[in-house]
Parts: C-alpha cells; sequence; structure tokens
C-alpha cells in the first residue's frame, strides 16, 4: 500500500492541482477517522493543552508542510524517485537526533550519514544534468517534505505511549487539513470535482482510504506483533516496488546516476535499520 502511494499520487496531479489533491486526501480520511476516533474515547488521552498544542503543530509539519511540498515536487520526478527520497526519512531523523542530543553519533552512524548524504549528492547531480532545472527542484521538494516527516517524529518521540495513535492522527490531520485548503484555494482556485475523472477520483480516494485510513490500521496491528525497528524495515521494501509499478503503469525511467544514488541511500536506510535490529 505505501508503495503504490506515490504511484496514485501521480496519476491523481495529472488532473487534480497538487494542493487541492492532498487538502481532499486528508479531509476525507479525517471524516471517517474522526468518528472512530470519538466512539472509541481515544481522544481523551489528550489530557493537556500543552499535549494537543504539541500535536497540532508536529501535525502542520508532518501532515501540512510535508504534504505541500511532496505533492508539489511529485509534479516534476518520476514516482519511483518520490519513493527514494521519502526512504532517506530515518537518515534526515538520525542526523536531527544526533543534532539536539537525542542520540550520540558514534562511527557506524556517521558512515550511514556521508552514505546517505553521497546518494543524494548523486540524485541531484543527476536530474541536475539530464532532466533539467524543475525536475532538480522538485526533486528539492520531495526531499524536503522527507526532513518535515523526520523532524515531526524526532519531535514527537518523547510522546509515545502517552497519547492514543488514534488521537493523533485524528488531531494532526485536522490540524493540516485547514491551513492546506487556504493554501489550495489561494493558489489554485476553487476545485470542481464534479469534472474530475474516474482516474482523478480513484487516486484520490485511494490515497484517503487505504494510503491514510487502512494502511495506518495495518501499521498499528503489526506493531503490536513486531519490533519497531523491524517493521521500518519495510521502508527499504517501498522503493523497487514503487519503481516497477511508475516503470510499468506510467513508463517510467530513472537515469542511471540516480539509479545509483537510490541505491546509495537505500544501503545507508539498511545499514541504519539493521543496526536497531541488533540493539533490539
Amino acid at each position: 500500500m505505501w508503495s503504490s502511494t506515490f504511484l496514485f499520487i501521480r496519476v491523481g496531479i495529472g488532473e487534480v492541482r497538487p494542493f487541492t489533491l492532498a487538502w481532499t486526501r486528508l479531509a476525507i480520511a479525517l471524516a471517517i477517522l474522526a468518528p472512530i476516533a470519538l466512539v472509541r474515547g481515544d481522544l481523551r488521552t489528550l489530557r493537556a493543552a500543552a499535549d494537543l498544542r504539541r500535536v497540532a503543530s508536529a501535525g502542520l509539519l508532518l501532515l501540512g508542510v510535508n504534504y505541500a511540498l511532496l505533492f508539489w515536487g511529485a509534479q516534476f520526478i518520476p514516482s519511483g524517485l518520490v519513493a527514494i527520497l521519502q526512504s532517506g526519512t530515518p537518515l534526515l531523523a538520525l542526523a536531527f537526533a544526533c543534532a539536539i542530543g537525542q542520540e550520540r553519533l558514534t562511527f557506524r552512524k556517521l558512515i550511514t550519514l556521508i552514505l546517505g548524504i553521497v546518494g543524494v549528492a548523486l540524485i541531484f547531480g543527476s536530474e541536475a544534468l539530464t532532466s533539467g532545472r524543475m525536475a532538480m527542484t522538485g526533486a528539492a521538494a520531495v526531499f524536503a517534505a522527507a526532513a518535515c516527516v523526520a523532524g515531526a517524529y524526532v519531535w514527537m518521540k518523547s510522546y509515545g505511549g502517552r497519547i492514543a495513535p488514534l488521537a493523533m492522527t485524528t488531531i494532526q490531520s485536522g490540524a493540516a487539513v485547514i491551513p492546506l485548503l487556504c493554501l489550495a484555494l489561494f493558489t489554485e482556485g476553487i476545485p470542481s470535482p464534479t469534472h474530475w475523472s474516474a482516474s482523478a477520483w480513484g487516486a484520490v480516494l485511494y490515497l484517503a482510504v487505504a494510503a491514510s485510513v487502512v494502511a495506518f490500521w495495518l501499521n498499528y496491528w503489526l506493531l503490536e506483533r513486531m519490533d519497531a525497528s523491524a517493521m521500518l524495515m519495510m521502508g527499504v521494501a517501498e522503493v523497487p516496488i514503487a519503481v516497477l509499478l511508475g516503470a510499468a503503469f506510467l513508463g517510467e525511467r530513472l537515469p542511471s546516476g540516480t539509479f545509483v544514488g537510490g541505491v546509495c541511500v537505500l544501503l545507508a536506510v539498511v545499514t541504519r535499520l539493521s543496526s536497531n535490529l541488533q540493539k533490539s
């Protein structure tokens, strides 16, 4: 499901403007998640106003700024490259955690970061040479989106277990959807959903229901049955699946330099996550 998200984003922005697609996805997901959170009483785990402010602020970064950058940047680069750049999130989280003293920088972590930096540099260099300025700008936006995700997770790490996951996702979706809606109306105008094709609506509904609701539930179902560090390894598996889906359905082909850079990023991610597995 996570791998196919990048394909459906590309399909959706082929017809729907990126910010409109982003807020519509969140709005539909929120309409499903909020009633469930209310019925289950999960929102009661937000016991203090400070908790609400922190969760909402992280949501603005995680789902608001991230989605705005991701959906906008995905217009200009292949869906497989979007997946590669997003897979660098654990490396960015490591860099942020070391910078604020949340983790200690070891020799192995340093090598991991250097390998990731080399991979990203190769990707950007290849895109600049083969695909042009807009492709490089799009790649930069998607990479910045991954940095938003990493920063939000590092920021919220201390809240693990204190707030129900469903409540956190619901509040964060609500905090992000209004700014995205305002951004879309200001830059893209009022949308015309009645004029969207079946494929556009299919992409919107898949992103909202399958990627934001069903995959969310599966994530936490898995977390109850396996280590979090082990589950993060699926982020590595997402990339080749996303690249294959892009090639099969959209005819996408990655330049050789981008491919080599992607391999470097994946090796760095595998090294990082395998280190977590050994500790657990």
